[in-house]
This record gives structure tokens, sequence and C-alpha cells, in this order.
């Protein structure tokens, strides 16, 4: 996974001057679907849990093949999921300001099956493993949500994929 910004403040403090951090938190949470059904006491456990992340346009958020512990949210700007092969990569997928990726990750310890890079800056709400763990053993409903919307994704990315390379396939 790639070092986000260095300057870490510009991004928290985008668009919400004046606001507290685990209010904005609160009020991103509450429009993603897989968290938006989670009574506000819950909700607010995550929020709080959540940290602010940046990345410059190109950079990766993380790598196909790296070991990462975090779910992401994209709060603003946008990035391409590619499929990365020996001499050519696939694009998968675009990913705007309020879709959640990376979710797996919070579910158990895999290489991250794509890569995801910034095409624009991007500010993304970050939740770890643990953290998501230790909710998850008292709020089983979010993990059933997570692997609903994951499953989905897969299989979406997976039709993507043999479309691209319907050319290929022989039938014995």
């Amino acid at each position: 996974m790639n070092s986000p910004m260095e300057n870490n403040e510009e991004c928290v403090l985008s668009e919400r001057v004046g606001r507290c951090e685990l209010d904005a938190n609160l009020d991103v949470l509450r429009k993603i679907p897989v968290f938006s059904g989670i009574p506000l006491q819950r909700l607010k456990l995550y929020a709080y849990l959540c940290k602010r992340v940046c990345y410059r346009a190109g950079e990766f958020i993380f790598h196909q093949g790296d070991s990462d512990d975090r779910g992401y949210i994209m709060l603003s700007g946008s990035a391409q999921i590619v499929r990365e092969y020996e001499d050519h990569s696939v694009f998968l997928n675009e990913l705007r300001e309020g879709e959640f990726f990376g979710g797996v990750a919070l579910l158990s310890d895999i290489q991250r099956l794509f890569s995801i890079r910034a095409t624009t800056r991007v500010e993304c709400l970050t939740l770890d493993r643990e953290s998501f763990r230790k909710l998850l053993v008292q709020f089983p409903e979010v993990g059933v949500k997570i692997l609903d919307l994951m499953i989905k994704r897969i299989v979406l990315m997976e039709e993507k994929l043999m479309q691209k390379h319907v050319h290929e396939c022989v039938y014995g």
C-alpha cells in the first residue's frame, strides 16, 4: 500500500471546517448502505474508529497482492479498479464518491485481488480489521451486509473479465 499524502491536515479539514470529525464520519456512514441500517449508538462507535486518509492522483490506494487490513469509503475523488497481469492490466470498474470498497479485508486476512489507483485527488474514510472485528462480535448484522455487497461486486467483476476474454474461451 502506498503511503497517503504526508500533509494529512488538508485531508481532515477539507469541506468540514467547524465540524467535528466524529459527526462528519457519522454522516458519511449513515449514507453507505452497508452501515446505514445500524442503530445510531452503534454507528457512533464505527464513526469514532474511522480514520481519514488522502491520496494524490496517480497514487495507489492499494496494490493487487498486498496484505491490507482496511476497508475504505470514498469521500471525494475517483479511482480505478485494475486487475494486473504479467503483460497487461484490465480496467474493471471506476470508484466514485460514496462507494465502499476493500471490505473483504475487514473479514479476512487476504491478499488484494486487484489494485486501486486514484485518478483524481482522493479522500477516504478507513476502518481497520481489528476495530471492525471487535464491533462485529457485538453487531454481526454488518458482516452479513458486507458479505452481500462483496459477493455482488465479485460477480460483476468476474462478468467484466469474462466479457473481455470471451474470445480466449475454448469449448471441448
